[in-house]
């Protein structure tokens, strides 16, 4: 995929974020159990799952892998790991475009949304009844927040967590080599991504921050579109189109020897 679509995702990514394209304004109903949690704020939050999945995480996977693989931090070939990260970010975005637009088509209220909100109409209705109609009466949070509020499903924080976990164990799987050290090295670094990745989604149920359909159906999107990635590297795989650190004439080895044969001659 051509790393110019990264930009496009990410600015539609801000205009659903921030409001500029106009979401579903769904109702509620009264007294609905499934909306009256509390408000306890974010195990993980935004700042947290984007700087750990899109620089900490695959960064740390694909110069690791290189290094283990070339056995040399000198041989690790930069123009290779450069493809996998334009490749992985291009995916994110993919991911974070259908997700946002997917929220703000659905327009689901989070659990904590009779907390935060506190509907006017919600005051005098019967049980049962479906209000279309209120305004919210809290005041003393953000216009994004309380937006935010009726963006429940899917959950961003599963789908990102379960792309980067998947597209990562990929490359873990593929690129380490299958001596005993890597082997070990492949399951326990497939682990931990795993692992992390349902920290990151089940906690979005345990503070009640999302419906728990909310969170089955982000990872069920977020593998999807790790699969599709996964498919767009293989298919340049298979046509030998990806630059190769045996054939790179980018890495630090090859300066050497270069340099050492201007200085015989």
């Amino acid at each position: 995929m051509k790393l110019y679509r990264f930009p496009s995702f990410l600015s539609i990514i801000i205009l659903l974020e921030l409001g500029f394209i106009p979401a579903t304004n769904t109702g509620f109903y009264c007294k609905d159990s499934s909306l009256s949690f509390k408000f306890t704020g974010d195990t993980i939050s935004a700042t947290t799952l984007l700087v750990s999945n899109l620089l900490v995480v695959p960064l740390l996977v694909l110069f690791l892998s290189e290094y283990l693989r070339s056995r040399s931090a000198s041989n690790i070939c930069l123009r290779e790991v450069w493809y996998y990260y334009k490749e992985f970010l291009i995916g994110c975005g993919l991911a974070l475009v259908l997700t946002e637009v997917a929220k703000a088509i659905v327009g689901e209220h989070r659990p904590h949304f009779f907390d935060v909100c506190r509907p006017n109409s919600a005051e005098n209705c019967t049980e049962g009844q479906y209000v279309s109609t209120y305004q919210c009466t809290v005041t003393n949070y953000s216009h994004y927040f309380m937006a935010d509020t009726s963006r429940s499903f899917p959950s961003g924080h599963s789908s990102l967590s379960v792309f980067v976990a998947v597209f990562c164990s990929y490359l873990i799987q593929v690129r380490l080599v299958t001596v005993l050290t890597g082997v070990i090295f492949k399951y326990f670094f497939i682990s931990c991504l795993m692992t992390w990745s349902l920290v990151c989604s089940l906690t979005r149920i345990t503070d009640k921050r999302h419906h728990w359909w909310d969170v089955a159906v982000g990872m069920l999107l977020g593998v999807l579109v790790a699969f599709y990635s996964i498919s767009i590297i293989r298919k340049q795989l298979h046509r030998n189109s990806i630059p190769r650190v045996a054939t790179s004439t980018t890495t630090l080895i090859d300066v050497k020897n270069k340099d050492a044969k201007s200085e015989i001659i």
